[in-house]
């Protein structure tokens, strides 16, 4: 990263938020926006089937977040992960 940018960047300061779409428990197919949260689960109430993942938006966050080391979004953050919400 062009070390410029980074000064501005630290001195802002630039935050990187806690959200679903880096958090451990949830899953997106690629880079779609919407995926689900394995962490918490509804029954649905048109089917009979077990607990379904809840719907989430990768922009969402909550309360159970834990950062999720092998996630897509976390490794395409590259030098940014530096700003990640301590």
């Amino acid at each position: 990263m062009d070390a410029n940018k980074l000064e501005v960047l630290r001195r802002m300061p630039y935050k990187i938020n806690k959200v679903c779409g880096l958090c451990a428990h949830s899953e997106f197919v690629s880079e779609s926006a919407w995926g689900g949260c394995q962490k918490h689960l509804y029954d649905h109430l048109k089917h009979k089937e077990p607990a379904k993942p809840l719907s989430i938006h990768m922009f969402g966050t909550c309360p159970a977040f834990t950062m999720g080391a092998g996630c897509w979004a976390l490794k395409s953050l590259g030098a940014y992960e530096e700003f990640l919400e301590k």
